[in-house]
């Protein structure tokens, strides 16, 4: 009885070669390597008629326990940053930020 090998196509992605080295990484951990993972990925798109997650803008304030020093860093510049010329406003946001985490 002679197998037959299923035909194959090439997928070709370009991305930041950090996100490729940090993802590969883990997937090593979990023994598989990018193809077999972005397989798994394809199959449970077809399985799900769909992405196979949610695909949403999280309220990154609602968020804040959730993330990483450097999110949280980056958030709170890109908040000061549309503040900028408003220091008045600086100091109430600080005392706000330490109220809602004592509050957690």
């Amino acid at each position: 009885m002679k197998v037959m090998a299923e035909k194959t196509t090439g997928l070709y992605v370009r991305m930041n070669p950090e996100k490729k080295e940090k993802a590969e990484a883990i997937l090593k951990k979990l023994g598989l390597n990018s193809a077999t993972a972005i397989n798994m990925f394809y199959d449970q798109i077809i399985l799900h008629n769909g992405i196979p997650f949610r695909v949403e803008i999280p309220n990154a304030w609602d968020n804040l326990d959730q993330m990483n020093k450097y999110e949280y860093t980056k958030l709170l510049d890109e908040r000061l940053n549309t503040l900028s010329g408003r220091e008045d406003l600086l100091g109430a946001i600080a005392k706000k930020l330490d109220e809602d985490k004592k509050e957690d």
